[in-house]
Formats: C-alpha cells, sequence, structure tokens
C-alpha cells in the first residue's frame, strides 16, 4: 500500500485560521448537534420572560429556535455569517456570552471538552477542505431533522474530488 498524498495538519497548524474557527461557530449556532437543552430548575425564579419556574421544574430550550431569534442574535439572525464572531480586523473572535451559544452549554455545566472538540472540527473541517474539492449535488430537499441530534432528514449528498497538490 502506497504512502498517502492527503495533506493532514496538526492541531498547532490550525491555531491560527480563525475564520474557520468562526465559521463552525456560526455552523454550531444555526445547526447545534443537540437541538434541545433539558435544564433542571435550582431555586424557584422568575424567567426574563416574566414567567415564574420553580425548583424542581424541568426547562426545555431550544438552540435551534434561540438561534434564529432577533432579540438574540439580531436582524440577519437567520443568515450564515460567520462575520458576527470576528473583530473588525478578522484577526480574533469577539466574545460572545455562553448563554447566548449553548452548543456546549454554559456557566458550570460548560461541556470541558469544548476546546478538544473545536481543535477536532478545525483539523478535519481544514484536511477535507485542503485535500477536497466538493460540490453539493443539485435538486435535493435539504431540510433538517430535529431529534436529540440535529440530523439532515435526507442526507446531504455531494460530489467530492481528490486535489491534486
Amino acid at each position: 500500500m502506497g504512502k498517502s498524498s492527503m495533506v493532514i495538519f496538526e492541531p498547532e497548524e490550525t491555531k491560527h485560521l480563525v475564520y474557520l474557527k468562526a465559521a463552525l461557530y456560526e455552523t454550531l449556532r444555526l445547526y447545534p448537534s443537540a437541538p434541545i437543552e433539558r435544564k433542571t430548575v435550582a431555586t424557584t425564579d422568575i424567567m426574563p420572560s416574566g414567567h415564574e419556574v420553580h425548583t424542581g421544574d424541568t426547562i426545555l430550550i431550544s438552540l435551534y429556535s434561540m438561534a434564529r431569534m432577533e432579540g438574540v442574535w439580531g436582524k440577519d439572525c437567520r443568515d450564515y455569517n460567520p462575520h458576527r464572531w470576528l473583530s473588525e480586523d478578522g484577526n480574533k473572535l469577539v466574545y460572545v456570552p455562553s448563554h447566548k451559544f449553548l452548543s456546549f452549554n454554559s456557566g458550570p455545566r460548560m461541556c470541558p471538552g469544548k476546546d478538544i472538540a473545536v481543535v477536532q472540527m478545525k483539523t478535519v473541517v481544514a484536511a477535507v477542505v485542503w485535500n477536497f474539492d466538493m460540490e453539493v449535488v443539485e435538486g435535493q430537499s435539504i431540510q433538517p431533522k430535529l431529534s436529540c441530534t440535529l440530523q439532515m432528514k435526507n442526507g446531504l449528498m455531494m460530489i467530492l474530488k481528490k486535489r491534486e497538490i
């Protein structure tokens, strides 16, 4: 078996790919892996919406819907816009409170593997983009399927062609 001609990046090589990280965050904002978050109320309180919640109540948060709320993300909330994550010069990410971007949960329940997951996503996406020309097959019905994990209802047909590097 011959040596692979695929370029595989080391995590260190992807550290400077700020736009890629912004694109991944924007993808996770609009299409979170787990589109619904379940919380249990610790103490009786009043939500920002004015609803009273009691100790032990269960609250379901639709991350999928929250990503499409103007009050949270602005008028372009339904648009795919990685620039919302970038500083004006595009050299770094801007701070976004974790309670707005719940793909990795927030506060003391923040996913401890978030940084590792982001590094892995960056290395995989960088390798795929570097090694392949990609094209979405025309005429597909591209729809999400909401369940405990977000999926494509009909999958996503693509044509990948190995780049000659």
